[in-house]
């Protein structure tokens, strides 16, 4: 995979660290990863995201991971000041489960973001009790008192509630609504899953899966399907990042015209997740930790992937971002893209032309 700067779009895991012990999450399923209970140092972050790349080079950047929460990094208001105040433009994205944190420190990350940036606070449910049905763990009066600080603090800042649908939660949308538009909130994001229905097989020791929703509300692809629903008047404008997205999905559509995937992280030039630890993939469905991943005829084990035998060498403590992502091993990724004999078990499955269309390729970042 060759990246062509501005490298627009970076996917930051700042921290592997979470307090929650959620349902099908790695950290609960694998507990023995070896990059769990990892932080990013604003030390780290500044051997890739230099001030001269920052000032130059970058639109947006996510801070989310595969088994961490960002909140829970230690240097993460060092992280967020470091960024904004090179470029307030940088349009940081934080996704987090909102749990845990005083409003004094969500007094000062308000006092950092500003209208370019968002937060998705990750909250299934409408009181303590049923929030911690699938975010075991979590304290929600410390997501809502920290919610109501924030936004006392910034109303600039773009807020949503995001929600993934189970039983339990079904039927109570509208008065989940209600509590956002009472914290003055933005968006509710509601998120069919691709993890949880009976097609997933037997999770908790009995024929169905406890936290089944109906079937209307269970994934119908390897992706998420999501919708939004706008609580609010404020709309944050996302024509140029929309409109780059499109050209540059219209592009890898004729690209990869014979190919039996579209590559997502082609589009917006967006193919680099950090994780905590330091390790640079092309996106975060490659660094996903699994016993086993199949799609078709093809099954593959984590330890025998690509990244877990590479991870040394993909690694920004041990080599320099621009060695890595110009390291022949590199581009083992894209050159099976277009044979399906030589394709990635984890490409095939996540970016399988069945499941990638226009509006999930072009917008679902910006909902």
């Amino acid at each position: 995979m060759e990246i062509d700067w501005p490298l627009y779009h970076w996917h930051l895991e700042p921290s592997s660290v979470c307090t929650l012990k959620c349902p099908r999450c790695p950290r609960t399923e694998f507990p023995n990863t070896p990059w769990i209970n990892k932080n990013m140092s604003l030390a780290d972050v500044k051997l890739f995201l230099t001030t001269e790349i920052l000032k130059t080079k970058v639109k947006r950047i996510t801070m989310c991971g595969d088994v961490g929460d960002p909140i829970y990094c230690t240097d993460y208001l060092k992280i967020c000041k470091y960024i904004k105040e090179t470029n307030p433009l940088i349009h940081i994205v934080t996704i987090t489960n909102g749990s845990h944190k005083k409003p004094a420190w969500w007094d000062a990350l308000a006092s950092i973001l500003n209208e370019h940036d968002s937060i998705n606070f990750s909250i299934d449910g409408f009181d303590n009790t049923s929030n911690n049905l699938y975010r075991v763990n979590s304290n929600f009066d410390s997501i809502i008192n920290g919610i109501r600080a924030f936004r006392e603090q910034n109303t600039e800042t773009f807020l949503t509630w995001a929600l993934i649908v189970f039983n339990f939660n079904e039927h109570h949308l509208d008065k989940i609504k209600d509590i956002a538009i009472g914290l003055k909130m933005d968006t509710i994001q509601i998120t069919k899953s691709t993890k949880f229905g009976s097609k997933y097989g037997n999770a908790y020791g009995g024929n169905d899966d406890a936290l089944e929703p109906s079937p209307k509300w269970i994934s119908s692809s390897d992706r998420y399907e999501r919708s939004v629903i706008r609580i609010s008047d404020r709309i944050q404008d996302t024509s140029g990042y929309m409109k780059q997205n499109e050209d540059l999905y219209n592009m890898i559509l004729e690209k990869y015209k014979d190919s039996h995937i579209l590559p997502l992280c082609e589009i917006g030039n967006r193919g680099i997740y950090i994780n905590a630890e330091g390790v640079v993939f092309p996106c975060s469905w490659t660094s996903f930790p699994y016993d086993s991943l199949s799609h078709g005829d093809k099954t593959i084990n984590w330890k025998d992937s690509f990244f877990a035998t590479y991870r040394s060498e993909m690694n920004i403590h041990n080599h320099s971002f621009d060695n890595i992502i110009n390291n022949k091993k590199w581009n083992l990724c894209s050159s099976g893209w277009n044979d399906k004999n030589k394709t990635w078990v984890e490409c095939s499955q996540k970016c399988n032309k069945h499941v990638v269309d226009k509006n999930y390729a072009v917008g679902w970042e910006t909902n």
